[in-house]
């Protein structure tokens, strides 16, 4: 008899295609990219092939992420490990985009944080993709109000109304309309 595959080991994030990368020489505070980073943070390619400062790149990100992501990367230094986080940017040439950074801080022969190579994705669109689906989800809950209204299921519309009232908190919209079933 085989045995069942171990779930904890061989587990990998899957990712999706990868849009840019970067590689951060952390002593000499020089940001190197490609073409697709100097496109979503607003930078020349020049400026990347010589090498941008941390703090030059940083602007790009949205002032209520920018704080985050600065804690983040100071602690993958800090720590000498890995960083992974989400958040906007914008620039001129992509608008506001949601991206996945994910990079690994590297030391030299003396321990000393030296590199920070990293990558990131695209994930605006997942989140397009989400939006329009909750905004399907809020219209389909409806219809299955007025049809349990209909029928005279008021614990059931009670349930369904809360249940809308969550989509709309995830869209964004506030909500707390609930009422108390009868």
């Amino acid at each position: 008899m085989e045995s069942a595959p171990e779930r904890s080991r061989g587990v990998h994030l899957r990712y999706p295609p990868i849009d840019g990368f970067w590689t951060w020489d952390i002593k000499r505070d020089r940001v190197y990219g490609d073409a697709n980073l100097s496109d979503y943070f607003g930078l020349t390619l020049e400026e990347f092939s010589h090498g941008a400062s941390l703090e030059r790149c940083m602007q790009s990100i949205e002032a209520e992420d920018r704080l985050r992501v600065h804690t983040a990367i100071r602690r993958a230094v800090e720590r000498r490990s890995s960083f992974r986080e989400v958040y906007m940017v914008r620039s001129e040439k992509m608008g506001l985009r949601k991206i996945l950074s994910v990079g690994q801080c590297y030391v030299d022969n003396f321990g000393e944080a030296a590199l920070y190579p990293g990558w990131f994705v695209d994930l605006t669109r997942e989140a397009d993709c989400e939006e329009a689906s909750l905004h399907e989800i809020h219209g389909l809950i409806e219809q299955a109000k007025e049809i349990s209204q209909s029928i005279g299921q008021d614990l059931l519309v009670y349930l369904l109304d809360n249940a809308q009232d969550e989509v709309q908190r995830r869209l964004g919209g506030g909500g707390s309309r609930r009422r108390k079933s009868s």
